[in-house]
């Protein structure tokens, strides 16, 4: 479970997100939200957390969700398209600078694109990282980019982070030390990371670098009628 005080910039940010008062998100059990998002009309979602469960039904199945939210959310978890782990950043630690890390600038795009291309388009596509993000640092040895991170501007104070390591250089701490300097360049606001669950090494890299899991996202198309 988040400590409270993170918990409660998590649900600020989440009834940002959402259009609603925080207060009916800081409880306990099964809550139905309605979710006005474009992206929303054409899927269901459920976020398991330690409190409880999120219903995140869109307009048009707000009315079927609050009718029997137990249904909605054993219709979602039997055929979800995706499921992904949400991770919060705890406290900014204040390990000693790494050499290796410096920022990166779109004149990086070139070294950027090489390890997109070597990474393959399932890893490139779960990190989302670029160098025209607001913040991007990476790792570059004998002309070749190891890792980068970068910090995409999520709006309602909040960043969520992405994060790439090249194949061939992976289990040498590259990684922890690239999100770890972009989490310390976030300037106080709240600091997010998501990974499939299937993931499990970005998973152990969020929880060595100090992040919290809050909840875990499944998300199924709508059902069709």
């Amino acid at each position: 479970m988040l400590p409270r005080d993170l918990e409660l910039r998590v649900l600020a940010l989440w009834a940002g997100v959402l259009g609603i008062d925080s207060a009916v998100l800081d409880v306990d059990g099964l809550v139905v939200v309605t979710d006005p998002r474009d992206f929303a009309v054409d899927r269901r979602a459920v976020v398991r957390t330690a409190r409880g469960v999120l219903v995140l039904a869109a307009p048009a199945d707000a009315t079927v969700a609050a009718a029997d939210p137990a249904a909605f959310v054993r219709e979602v978890e039997a055929r979800p398209r995706g499921v992904g782990l949400m991770h919060y950043l705890a406290a900014v630690s204040r390990p000693m600078a790494d050499t290796r890390v410096h920022r990166l600038a779109p004149e990086d795009q070139p070294l950027l694109d090489e390890l997109l291309r070597t990474s393959g388009p399932e890893a490139t596509a779960e990190a989302d990282v670029s160098v025209d993000h607001p913040v991007a640092v990476g790792i570059v040895e004998d002309d070749r980019l190891l890792a980068v991170a970068s910090l995409l501007d999520m709006g309602h104070g909040t960043v969520d982070v992405g994060v790439l390591v090249h194949p061939q250089a992976r289990r040498r701490g590259l990684g922890a030390a690239v999100v770890s300097a972009v989490a310390n360049r976030a300037g106080g606001r709240l600091v997010q990371y998501r990974c499939d669950r299937e993931n499990e090494a970005s998973a152990q890299l969020a929880r060595a670098c100090g992040f919290v899991l809050w909840g875990i996202l499944q998300v199924a198309p709508r059902a069709a009628g």
